[in-house]
């Protein structure tokens, strides 16, 4: 029979304490947006399914999600090789300024992120 460990048990804090804290991964959640203007720059110039897949890192089902929402958003297009009639994505005018808002925005993150790291943290938040 397995056993419950209760927080109050001093066995239970003996186990935590010997417990490391995680590791800070690598890997940090992407936003809507970021993921959204990833697609569309790997699609400048026309991109397979496949290759938005592992290029973005997302599943089989999520860039079918995010294809599908940017299509219907005129952001992005499908088109069709003729010789092997191999469907591709390319990134239409409107998601180029899509991609050319966004990149104003990050610049602008970056430079108020630089100067607000001369001020103290209370200056910031506060």
């Amino acid at each position: 029979m397995s056993q419950i460990l209760n927080p109050e048990d001093s066995h239970a804090s003996s186990v935590d304490s010997n417990v490391k804290p995680a590791k800070p991964s690598r890997f940090k959640n992407r936003s809507r947006m970021e993921i959204v203007a990833n697609i569309l720059d790997i699609a400048r110039t026309g991109a397979l399914k496949t290759h938005l897949m592992y290029k973005a890192n997302l599943s089989y089902t999520i860039v079918s999600q995010y294809l599908d929402f940017l299509t219907k958003a005129e952001l992005i297009q499908e088109t069709f090789n003729d010789p092997d009639l191999v469907r591709m994505y390319q990134t239409t005018p409107k998601g180029l300024k899509y991609l050319e808002v966004y990149e104003s925005l990050q610049n602008i993150v970056v430079i108020n992120v630089q100067r607000g790291m001369h001020r103290g943290s209370s200056d910031i938040f506060g």
